[in-house]
């Protein structure tokens, strides 16, 4: 039976993105092994065998020394056929974990980090992401921008990976997973109006998500129209502090933490913020698309190609800059025009993550 270790800096990011792929190779005859920090958090049904590891979240040199350590003592236990990391510090501890005889090594950037850095902090990542890529048999980013970024003499074991990233769970994110019935008993419970114009923010609430800035400028927005409401799907980040108030006390605005399916909050809203500075192929930006909810995004890397691709949103160049009225205006058109979803069957098929799967079975066979 062959082995595959999946290699993931956070618990949280296994479930969301990986866990369907560990289902999808047991069903096919691998044995799943992941390699994640659980943070404390208890480890429910799955089909892999969850193996903690402490790996940091900051730039620890020591931490992440040790957490290569860590990892080449469950290597050698496991005996994997492939080891495959994912995210630019689950592959750099792999990067540093020692190399053993007829395993193979590869991991998937979901964003390069040193592109979107500035100064001397760019010249470290790359040099950081330069050697896990030199490390690794091959790895794989989700944009050419990132794939251009990287100095021609380190992209031999470098290449761009077919499809949009993990992909999108079509069943999941099905509109017609809902009925109008579902839809207004959820709007009623959380207190938003039928009639009303819902803005929907996912992610961790942290300035390079955009989160500040959408905030701002929904409040800027409700000034004029009273009818609009902003549904906050995510939480604070220990590693990137925000001083937020309490969401749920400022008016119009709906918060209602981390959840494991949004899919539902997706379906009873207009239309999604998304100012990320820094996303590799956005999830819940597929996610949204899928579900048939309009996208409003800053134009970086993996949103710009996946709105130009099917569109279905309106695009923004947002920097540290950018004054939170340009952004309210844009949200006022959408308001204006109305949006609503609409018919994305011509397009989800594309989106699948069963496209994901096929694509790296490819690369472990």
């Amino acid at each position: 039976m062959p082995k595959l270790l999946l290699v993931v800096p956070i618990y949280g990011s296994y479930c969301a993105f990986l866990k369907g792929a560990a289902a999808w190779f047991s069903t096919r005859g691998w044995e799943v092994h992941v390699a994640t920090n659980l943070g404390g958090k208890k480890v429910g049904k799955d089909v892999a065998i969850i193996h903690h590891v402490d790996i940091p979240r900051g730039a620890n040199p020591l931490k992440l020394w040790r957490a290569g350590r860590a990892l080449t003592v469950l290597i050698r236990l496991i005996q994997p056929s492939v080891v495959h990391a994912h995210f630019s510090v689950g592959m750099l501890v792999l990067a540093l974990a020692c190399r053993v005889k007829g395993v193979r090594r590869l991991g998937t950037f979901q964003g390069m980090r040193f592109p979107l850095a500035n100064s001397y902090i760019r010249l470290i990542f790359m040099a950081v992401e330069t050697f896990a890529i030199l490390r690794l048999d091959q790895s794989w980013v989700l944009t050419s921008d990132d794939y251009d970024a990287v100095p021609v003499w380190a992209r031999a074991k470098l290449a761009i990976q077919d499809g949009y990233g993990f992909g999108c769970d079509l069943e999941q994110y099905d509109p017609q997973r809902f009925t109008d019935s579902y839809k207004s008993q959820l709007r009623a419970k959380l207190g938003i109006p039928e009639d009303a114009f819902v803005f929907i923010f996912i992610g961790r609430l942290t300035a390079f998500k955009g989160f500040p800035l959408a905030l701002r400028s929904f409040q800027l927005l409700q000034r004029d129209h009273n009818d609009v409401h902003f549904l906050v799907v995510g939480e604070p980040d220990s590693q990137h502090p925000l001083e937020i108030p309490d969401l749920n006390m400022l008016a119009g605005v709906h918060s209602v933490g981390w959840q494991d399916d949004p899919a539902s909050y997706l379906a009873i809203s207009n239309a999604m913020v998304f100012l990320s500075s820094r996303e590799g192929m956005p999830v819940c930006v597929m996610e949204a698309l899928s579900i048939g909810v309009y996208v409003i995004a800053n134009d970086a890397r993996g949103a710009g190609q996946l709105l130009r691709a099917f569109g279905g949103g309106r695009l923004l160049e947002v920097s540290n800059h950018t004054a939170v009225s340009v952004v309210k205006d844009v949200l006022a058109e959408a308001v204006a025009a109305n949006q609503s979803r609409y018919d994305s069957s011509k397009y989800r098929g594309q989106l699948s993550r069963q496209f994901f799967y096929e694509t790296v079975l490819s690369h472990y066979v």
